[in-house]
């Protein structure tokens, strides 16, 4: 054989198994990578916040426990509806807080018809995820804002007499204290009398206890 073509065919022999050695290196981190996306999304799908995922036209395609949980809906509800989310904001395609700039709070109505509340964060956008138009990342804060209505929280300079003790509101109508703290506040007040009183107002019943001693 020529020398010219046996060096040839050598060579071609050493390109031919480094790219079968690059080709099996190149397979073994894709499916490192494949495992590693499992992982991740598996981790998100037990995580206690809700996190949910659209495709380009806005299909769902990610949702974890939590998103079922709060919404409602699962896998079999969500797997028959591609529109799912626009039924769950009950707002047209340009208004989905899936957008870029969407964050804040988000509210929608539940399966069973109760009204939730949601803080989403724009910190889902990093990393993006092939496959995902776009995730987002939220808490449920539906006890939070309930809670918030029903509490009345004292705050602030309370202007009261230096004399009788009542507050002044704030549309100028003086209040007895106790009257005020309830107003705004969730106290409420039992009645007793402290010893310094009782000595001043009863002061026969402890002459008396004196002198059964």
């Amino acid at each position: 054989m020529d020398p010219k073509i046996r060096e040839l065919t050598e060579r071609l022999k050493e390109k031919k198994m480094l790219l079968a050695e690059e080709i099996e290196k190149r397979k073994i981190a894709e499916e490192k990578l494949i495992e590693a996306r499992q992982a991740f999304k598996l981790a998100l799908k037990e995580m206690p916040v809700i996190i949910f995922a659209t495709d380009d036209d806005g299909s769902l395609v990610f949702f974890n426990r939590e998103f079922e949980r709060v919404t409602g809906y699962h896998a079999a509800d969500l797997a028959r509806d591609s529109g799912m989310i626009r039924f769950l904001l009950q707002v047209d395609e340009d208004e989905l807080p899936v957008k870029h700039d969407a964050s804040g709070e988000w509210r929608f109505q539940s399966k069973d018809g109760r009204e939730k509340a949601v803080f989403w964060s724009q910190v889902s956008e990093y990393p993006p995820l092939p496959g995902w138009q776009s995730w987002r990342v939220g808490l449920d804060i539906t006890e939070l804002k309930a809670t918030q209505a029903r509490a009345k929280v004292l705050s602030g300079l309370l202007p009261i007499c230096s004399n009788c003790k009542k507050i002044r509101d704030d549309k100028g109508y003086w209040s007895k204290l106790e009257a005020y703290i309830q107003d705004h506040s969730e106290a409420d007040f039992t009645h007793g009398i402290c010893p310094t009183c009782s000595l001043q107002l009863y002061p026969e019943l402890y002459d008396k206890g004196k002198k059964d001693r």
